[in-house]
């Protein structure tokens, strides 16, 4: 989900950066084990989970503290560059926003299986799309290792997590509208804060223009925050990625159709009631 989709995007990008070439340099072995901690939370996530805002929502205090715990340890290291202090994490776990998180958590918590549910039918599976990235790439280990190939297949990943965004932005706004009716607004704003905050590290670090002319178009969302949620954009994508899923999954048996044409019930229902919330306000 947002939290480690997003520092993955920003480590992956700041990769290359001088100042992580320097701070490698540095005292690796204390980096490294500050940032054991954290780096074996985010491995303990399941493949699965990641589209699961509810789950990643609900757990991000936990998240958050991990990352606190390493940005001091680095502190320590004698380094000249702290990855835990960039302005994705500070953003991401300040204590306003912790306040806020924690606030709708009750929601994000109970209505997280059920909302990964509803948007896995209507926007299609991140756990099979990571599949079929896994299966090219294996086959491709012949010609070697192609970054470029690499990032390209990332397109069908990237229209799958815009819509399940979406999605469980709408679902939770519905499911919550007794107990919590801005988890959803809540949500949205979160995320697109948590993406102007990789945006604008990616531009310290000099990387953000390469990372973009890399990644394919399907995931330049991830670079203007305010695409990610736009409904006009989001229809043509989710158009895009029914035609695709039709071409991979093309052995659908008829419970799986059903499935989908329930799943546009579904998408119908949640744009009506957001109609119906525009109306009220």
């Amino acid at each position: 989900m947002i939290g480690l989709a997003l520092t993955a995007v920003l480590l992956v990008g700041v990769s290359g950066s001088p100042m992580i070439k320097n701070l490698q340099n540095s005292d690796p072995p204390c980096v490294t084990k500050c940032a054991s901690k954290f780096v074996n939370m985010t491995q303990e996530v399941e493949v699965g989970k990641i589209m699961n805002y509810g789950k990643q929502l609900g757990d991000m205090d936990e998240m958050c503290t991990s990352m606190a715990e390493a940005r001091d340890c680095v502190a320590k290291c004698n380094v000249p560059f702290n990855p835990f202090d960039m302005k994705t994490m500070r953003a991401m776990c300040s204590e306003e926003t912790r306040a806020d998180l924690k606030k709708h958590s009750v929601c994000y918590k109970e209505q997280a299986n059920a909302t990964l549910e509803r948007c896995t039918k209507m926007c299609g599976s991140i756990e099979q799309m990571i599949e079929h990235i896994k299966e090219n790439v294996a086959s491709n280990k012949t010609y070697g290792f192609n970054p470029s190939a690499a990032f390209d297949s990332l397109g069908g990943m990237c229209t799958i997590a815009k819509c399940h965004a979406r999605c469980s932005r709408d679902s939770f706004n519905e499911l919550c509208r007794q107990s919590d009716p801005t988890a959803g607004s809540f949500m949205q704003q979160f995320t697109e804060d948590t993406l102007s905050a990789v945006n604008e590290d990616l531009n310290q670090l000099g990387m953000r223009k390469s990372m973009k002319d890399m990644l394919p178009k399907e995931c330049h969302y991830m670079f203007s925050p305010g695409l990610l949620f736009n409904e006009t954009e989001t229809t043509s994508m989710e158009s895009s990625n029914e035609e695709e899923n039709g071409m991979m999954f093309k052995s659908m048996s008829s419970s799986e159709v059903q499935q989908g044409t329930e799943s546009k019930v579904d998408q119908s229902e949640l744009r009506m009631l957001e109609k119906k919330e525009r109306n009220l306000d």
